[in-house]
């Protein structure tokens, strides 16, 4: 399907920008040897994230035995993947609208996100994806939906005649939206994330997430987020479900090489994550 192109543009254009910091963050995670000490001090210089991140980690989820004051000590106790990817969740939710429109919830939406952030991390690491190529996988799962909850701000009217397309014809939002709106979200969040620099591989899996069908050879992190993001559809419930479960193509089929439904059962930390995600949404 064709995609009006302008109209897109002129929507991202009105889009936030996202924080220096935690594009700093990933920057220095995505290097092997990056040094601990200086993802601490990119996270000390935000007021905002730092105080969030020791909150959770303060948190009853954590159960740590001593409160925790600073990044420095949050790191020792609960190790620098974690505070890393907590700091680019916090920073994530920080520009997002704080009430929701079009009829999306922005706490499912939340939830939906960080869910299929967590599972596509979890599925790359069981896939034997190297620790330090993982934070892209847990970012493109977590922005994957980007444009979805920003462009719902934007085209408040045309975007609840696409979800009340979906949900009454039980269609996949993207193609619901496609109908409504002539482009999809998976465009707007890829335009978006390119926008704000993101690497080409994160950007092209993201502008890919619907049409892995049609890539002759899906990467690992294209499969691990289309297969994370159907999972997390799977686990809403009917009425917060806005959008159908897709078909996983025979590729990532192979790729996965077991059949979805034993996939959450199969990934040992996964349970652990959720109460994670708990934690996050009482921030």
């Amino acid at each position: 399907m064709s995609v009006d192109q302008e109209k897109l543009e002129h929507l991202v254009e009105q889009m936030p920008t996202f924080p220096q910091s935690a594009q700093r963050v990933m920057e220095i995670c995505a290097d092997i040897n990056y040094s601990t000490q200086e993802l601490v001090s990119i996270i000390e210089r935000d007021p905002i994230i730092t105080l969030k991140v020791l909150k959770l980690v303060n948190s009853a989820y954590f159960g740590l035995s001593k409160k925790i004051t600073s990044i420095k000590h949050s790191v020792v106790y609960v190790g620098s993947n974690t505070i890393k990817n907590i700091a680019i969740a916090i920073t994530t939710i920080g520009i997002l609208p704080k009430v929701a429109q079009a009829g999306v919830s922005r706490t499912h939406f939340l939830t939906h996100s960080l869910t299929t952030a967590v599972l596509s991390r979890l599925i790359g690491r069981s896939k034997g994806i190297p620790e330090n190529e993982l934070t892209n996988f847990y970012i493109a799962g977590l922005l994957h939906d980007i444009g979805v909850i920003l462009t719902a701000q934007l085209v408040k009217s045309e975007y609840k005649q696409a979800i009340d397309l979906a949900r009454t014809e039980t269609l996949p939002l993207h193609m619901a939206e496609q109908q409504v709106l002539d482009f999809n979200h998976a465009e707007a969040s890829a335009l978006l994330v390119e926008k704000w620099q993101f690497p080409e591989t994160l950007v092209s899996c993201i502008r890919n997430h619907h049409k892995i069908d049609l890539l002759d050879n899906p990467s690992a992190m294209e499969n691990a987020v289309f297969i994370a993001n159907q999972l997390s559809k799977m686990m809403e419930d009917d009425e917060n479900r806005i959008s159908a479960v897709e078909a996983i193509p025979e590729a990532t089929q192979l790729w996965l090489g077991s059949p979805i439904e034993t996939v959450i059962e199969s990934l040992p930390d996964f349970s652990g994550e959720m109460e994670r995600i708990k934690a996050f949404m009482s921030l």
